[in-house]
């Protein structure tokens, strides 16, 4: 009786130890860029602000897009609190700190849960109107880069390949986010706003291959020999 006990502990230590953290990727079904944003299982998502450039005050804001395109507004990730940091220099430059306020840990970064098969959109809203993440939404514009900070030149200049960033994959990497304003005479530069994301699934611990419970098995009772000589 002691074997099985001790057996049965060591057990559970081995299913513990095997159950894996979450799996990284974008399932078949799931999708991060201009067509939605959907996840089949619950995600959390981190969000760190990189700059602004533009005159027009914006916030950057998550929806939850319904079946009739319906927006329910979930949460403001980075919000300006004025146009930039000084003026029109530097391409009309906002920074952490300045133009966007840090949170309480004193970085300007921000987290969500994805509820599961439920379908989300960014959405910059500014002085010159709402753009969003999702083309559709947008009349079939595309007026955000899934994997670039958009135009590294100066401010106005036009990013010549946006239809390269349509979608990325956000688990396991940091990727790159620009959004366009339509500003400046819609000069599509898709660096209005930046920020990074990060996606990390919220599953249960799995039950392993029965391959790897038959070997742990094995492997415990090949120890009771040894515990009866002793």
């Amino acid at each position: 009786m002691a074997l099985f006990a001790i057996t049965g502990a060591s057990l559970v230590t081995v299913l513990g130890a095997s159950s894996p953290a979450g799996a990284a990727g974008l399932k078949p079904d799931e999708s991060f860029g201009t067509e939605g944003i959907v996840f089949t299982e619950n995600t959390n998502m981190s969000f760190t602000f990189r700059e602004t450039h533009g005159k027009f005050q914006s916030a950057l804001k998550l929806f939850q897009v319904g079946d009739d395109d319906s927006l329910t507004w979930i949460k403001d990730l980075f919000v300006e609190v004025q146009r930039s940091d000084n003026g029109e220099a530097n391409g009309w430059l906002g920074t952490c700190g300045t133009t966007v306020l840090p949170g309480a840990d004193g970085n300007c970064t921000e987290s969500v849960t994805f509820q599961s098969n439920a379908e989300y959109t960014f959405g910059l809203v500014s002085d010159n109107g709402t753009v969003y993440s999702t083309n559709r939404l947008n009349g079939g514009s595309q007026q955000t880069l899934f994997g670039s900070f958009g135009s590294t030149a100066p401010d106005g200049t036009m990013f010549l390949n946006p239809f390269d960033f349509a979608e990325a994959d956000p688990f396991g990497v940091e990727v790159a986010m620009g959004f366009d304003d339509r500003g400046n005479g819609n000069d599509r530069d898709f660096q209005d706003m930046t920020w990074t994301a990060t996606a990390e699934r919220q599953t249960s611990q799995e039950i392993p291959e029965p391959s790897l419970i038959l070997g742990s098995i094995v492997a415990l009772l090949g120890f009771a020999p040894l515990r009866r000589r002793r």
